[in-house]
């Protein structure tokens, strides 16, 4: 199969299971969130399941702007010179959207307050996402991400769902 005809079915792929990936976010995680997080085993599971998804679609969109620009863009690319400044960048940019999206759901609205701010960002979870993103987009922009890396990545995130589901249920304990 020719490199253009290649990246154009990854391209394809990638666009299907964006899709496809946001409508399981909005049918299972969004739609039953506050049941979810009542099992803990149960919440681990669907968290991290979706955090397998969102790193996995950012996987494979990395890997088709990599074949992309290999492929159709005769010029260098500063971002495959620079992997580490844009993963850097592209994870920041990924953990804001995630703090306004975890503002909408507990408040209904985007309210955006610094305290807010600092507490999501801060929080274990968050920094062990930060990290597991930041390995995800790094190890595919410089095209070295092996079976084991993409297991370690998803390790971390599992670990990630652990705290974030072990600190709802702590907010939950205090709350009651």
């Amino acid at each position: 199969m020719g490199s253009k005809r290649r990246t154009i079915i990854l391209g394809g792929v990638f666009i299907l299971l964006l899709v496809l990936g946001g409508l399981v976010e909005n049918m299972v995680f969004l739609g039953y969130v506050k049941d979810i997080f009542v099992n803990p085993p149960l919440g681990i599971t669907i968290v991290f399941l979706h955090n397998v998804i969102a790193v996995s679609l950012i996987i494979i969109g990395m890997t088709f702007y990599v074949e992309f620009v290999l492929t159709f863009i005769e010029e260098e690319d500063a971002v495959l010179h620079h992997p580490r400044l844009f993963a850097i960048v592209f994870t920041a940019i990924i953990l804001t959207i995630s703090i306004i999206r975890v503002g909408t759901l507990l408040h209904g609205q985007i309210l955006i307050s610094p305290i807010s701010i600092i507490m999501y960002a801060i929080l274990p979870h968050g920094i062990v996402e930060f990290y597991g993103t930041y390995q995800s987009i790094h190890k595919t922009l410089k095209k070295i991400l092996t079976i084991k890396g993409l297991a370690i990545i998803y390790l971390i995130f599992f670990f990630a769902a652990i705290l974030e589901v072990g600190f709802v249920q702590a907010l939950l304990w205090y709350a009651a």
